[in-house]
């Protein structure tokens, strides 16, 4: 169980990551004027921290084999989080940093139950049952919490 807390702890603040990212990618597209040309600058920031952070700890890189193998949809990931990361920076000066990450949020927890009823993605099916209807009334909570982050 303590383990489990460091994870859970991990997982929180990593996700109040997120609307500080959020925040400084709109404070750096007003500066430069453009979402995408923002979205470029961070991910070459990232991709410079990544490559540090792989060099001074030592990971070994996949052969190419083992790149080879995984599954087509497994590099989607890349092209999901630049989305994201220019649609952040367009939505935060326009809706506000509240409404933009619980809309996403919201869209990640209704994805989420549909990946894990239907199984895609090769994960463990999780289906929606009469037992797991706490699972629909969360949805329908981020939902309703949405209509009151943006509530006027």
């Amino acid at each position: 169980m303590k383990n489990d807390f460091v994870y859970l702890a991990l997982a929180l603040v990593t996700g109040a990551l997120i609307p500080i990212q959020a925040a400084t990618n709109a404070a750096f597209s007003k500066s430069i004027g453009n979402p995408v040309i923002t979205g470029l600058v961070v991910f070459l920031v990232g991709l410079v921290g990544m490559i540090l952070f792989i060099l001074l700890s030592r990971i070994s890189f996949p052969r190419a084999q083992q790149l080879a193998a995984v599954p087509w949809y497994g590099y989607f990931g890349g092209i999901i989080v630049a989305t994201y990361v220019v649609m952040i920076t367009i939505l935060v000066p326009r809706i506000g940093v509240g409404a933009s990450i619980g809309l996403v949020v919201t869209g990640q927890i209704i994805c989420a139950i549909a990946i894990d009823h239907f199984g895609f993605f090769n994960v463990s099916v999780n289906s929606i049952s009469l037992s797991s209807l706490s699972r629909i009334g969360g949805m329908v909570l981020m939902i309703v919490g949405i209509y009151f982050v943006m509530r006027k």
